[in-house]
């Protein structure tokens, strides 16, 4: 997104997604017809860990989530805005209480909360992204997120198809590394049950139906991060490839295995690493994915898109 200042008359947006493993804002205007991020905010809170067996929210989970809506709505109500949009994704769409939760949020928020389907997900965050593709290309868009994993596939700001399935980091960490075991033998499972769940879409966002493909979601970037500081040649235009996904795999078991420890890993659980790791690799290996392009633009973008959009079009 263009950092360049704002036209000051132009309309200012916000986008606020619930997201399965955080809650995300972007406030944009635009400039040129370009938008211009303003101000945003991230808040990892894990939503989807907290489902129990039955499939509700803890409460402890929901206080925490609408403790973090209220000093969001603090921000919404720092600068006049001619458009709010939230959304939630994943976990609130699954989740058996939701229906507990939502008109909470939306009291602490004073805007309304839409849970989008899957495909809508995946076609705002293609929308979201379709901007940096190039002219007459043919885009694939990949969202890899907590609660689930998203793909779509168009052209020139068309969208020609959107698919969503319910596979997420969070869900597939507790799956194969909830007892704190990554093996090799882990590691195998969860990339092979994760191309299970894909095979259907291979058909539909394979090679012969696309020019580029780009990784949209956090997930993504802070995998091809961990690839280069741990040693893969990513390239100066910030593609990641199937070479740096071995690579990186190598090194998670090998700190898992008492060896050297990860660079760049921080605050971030290595079972989080393995499992989103694991998904990427699905994805690349069951959609014939040489390099995945990385993109700073996602499904907020793809809202304030729509917001604006929307605008425009309304009669003067």
């Amino acid at each position: 997104m263009n950092e360049h200042l704002p036209d000051p008359s132009a309309p200012t947006y916000a986008a606020l997604v619930l997201g399965s493993d955080s809650f995300r804002l972007l406030v944009a205007s635009y400039r040129e017809g370009v938008p211009v991020a303003l101000d945003g905010e991230h808040v990892p809170l894990r939503l989807a860990a907290s489902l129990d067996a039955s499939g509700c929210l803890s409460q402890d989970a929901m206080r925490d989530a609408l403790a973090c809506v209220a000093r969001l709505r603090e921000r919404l109500c720092a600068r006049p805005l001619a458009a709010v949009r939230t959304v939630a994704t994943s976990t609130l769409r699954m989740a058996r209480n939701a229906h507990l939760f939502l008109p909470a949020a939306q009291q602490a928020l004073g805007h309304e909360v839409r849970v989008l389907s899957g495909e809508e997900e995946a076609a705002l965050t293609w929308m979201g992204v379709a901007g940096a593709a190039p002219g007459g290309t043919r885009a694939l868009v990949l969202s890899i997120g907590g609660g689930s994993t998203q793909f779509a596939l168009g052209q020139d700001m068309r969208i020609e198809r959107a698919g969503s399935v319910a596979l997420g980091t969070v869900r597939q960490a507790l799956t194969f590394f909830g007892n704190g075991r990554i093996d090799a033998v882990s590691f195998a499972a969860a990339v092979a049950s994760a191309r299970v769940r894909l095979a259907d879409h291979a058909a539909y966002y394979g090679p012969e139906a696309r020019d580029c493909a780009y990784g949209a979601s956090g997930t993504v970037r802070t995998l091809a991060r961990l690839a280069r500081e741990n040693g893969a040649d990513c390239g100066a235009n910030g593609a990641i490839d199937r070479a740096g996904l071995e690579l990186l795999g190598a090194r998670v078991l090998e700190q898992a295995g008492g060896g050297r420890p990860l660079a760049g890993l921080g605050r971030l659980l290595l079972r989080d690493v393995a499992a989103a790791l694991a998904i990427l690799i699905a994805l690349m290996e069951e959609l014939d994915i040489d390099r995945l392009l990385e993109t700073d633009a996602g499904l907020r973008h793809g809202l304030v898109h729509d917001l604006h959009r929307r605008r425009q079009a309304l009669p003067a």
